[in-house]
């Protein structure tokens, strides 16, 4: 009889850890999806100095309208904890805003959606869908047709690198004929901080000087520099950023009369502690470069307002942490005046 009520109560223990560990399998894997908190580096000015930003609280990410002169505060559409949003951008007349959701587990769920927001009716309708990851959105300048970032894959391409989107490729789609047309087939390791030429005839992108590179060390030694990609010549790429320049580029944009750019590298690569990313300012006609920022933090994605004397740009204060925590920032174009935007909602 006592044998019989200790293997019952043996029993009886057994499901209550077995049931203990599937609720905190749930638990943990809900963790997990809602470690996103406060702003993210993904956000745009419109024309009519509209900002629009991603949040997250709890994992939820939000789409969210700013604009303190219209009193503008509203929150434009929210997904589930399994989401995010990606890359918003304003139209040339800021009447339209496209956005991109993805899956947090891309691995699993290879699929990417894009959407249009209409600002003047508030409607939100799904532009396209694609079983890859769409990375970057960006309009034409005569918003007839978007442009976009697409990755075929997404792994790890060496046992020691994270597992991120790879063979990556510029498609375009028109708005008006609702197709898709794909401008390269370079199936790029990396491609970002996609930018259109002010004529739309070509593009402008962030990627890997490594056309030249055929061993394993040539290609790890490889520069990240700015390229220009024609619509006659695809095939082409052609570098605008400075050829000589030893650091890598990650994010830019030109400013409005096309001929100088701000973009953001590595200030300290030589001093052995976490690297700080500052913004710089390079003419491309006198090929001179000043730096614009002394945040000793990672500043990135800059965005020049629409009169043209205004940076707009995200810094991650906890870079090099585990959980980031981005701010906006405004300055002027030799870097003066530095200002932080105070967004709502982001706590």
């Amino acid at each position: 009889m006592v044998k019989k009520k200790t293997l019952v109560i043996l029993f009886l223990l057994l499901v209550a850890i077995t049931i203990g560990l599937i609720v905190a399998g749930l638990f943990l894997n809900k963790t997990e999806n809602e470690k996103l908190q406060g702003l993210s580096q993904y956000y745009d000015v419109s024309s009519k100095n509209t900002i629009a930003y991603v949040m997250y609280r709890d994992g939820i990410p939000a789409l969210r309208l700013y604009n303190k002169d219209e009193a503008i505060n509203a929150e434009a559409i929210k997904l589930t904890s399994e989401q995010m949003i990606l890359d918003p951008s304003f139209s040339p007349d800021g009447s339209t805003l496209a956005f991109i959701s993805t899956f947090k587990d891309m691995k699993s769920e290879l699929k990417s959606s894009v959407h249009l927001l209409d600002l003047r009716t508030q409607e939100i309708r799904e532009l396209f869908n694609v079983p890859y990851i769409v990375t970057e959105i960006e309009y034409s300048p005569i918003g007839n047709s978007l442009f976009y970032l697409q990755a075929g894959t997404f792994e790890n391409y060496s046992p020691i690198a994270s597992e991120r989107p790879h063979d990556m490729d510029i498609l375009e789609y028109d708005l008006v004929q609702e197709n898709h047309t794909q401008i390269t087939n370079l199936k790029k390791y990396n491609m970002n901080s996609l930018t259109i030429a002010p004529d739309a005839k070509s593009v402008y992108v962030v990627m890997d000087d490594d056309a030249d590179a055929e061993t394993a060390e040539e290609i790890f030694n490889t520069k990240q520099r700015v390229f220009n990609i024609s619509f006659d010549h695809p095939e082409n790429p052609t570098i605008a950023s400075d050829i000589e320049r030893e650091e890598d580029i990650f994010s830019f944009t030109f400013t409005p009369t096309g001929n100088e750019m701000i973009f953001n590298s590595i200030s300290n690569v030589d001093s052995g502690d976490t690297f700080q990313y500052e913004l710089y300012r390079y003419n491309v006609d006198t090929k001179e470069e000043k730096q614009l920022t002394n945040l000793e933090s990672y500043s990135t994605d800059p965005v020049i307002g629409h009169d043209g004397k205004t940076i707009y740009f995200m810094v991650d204060q906890n870079f090099g942490k585990r959980t980031p925590q981005y701010h906006l920032y405004k300055m002027t174009m030799d870097g003066n005046g530095l200002e932080e935007i105070t967004l709502p909602n982001i706590n």
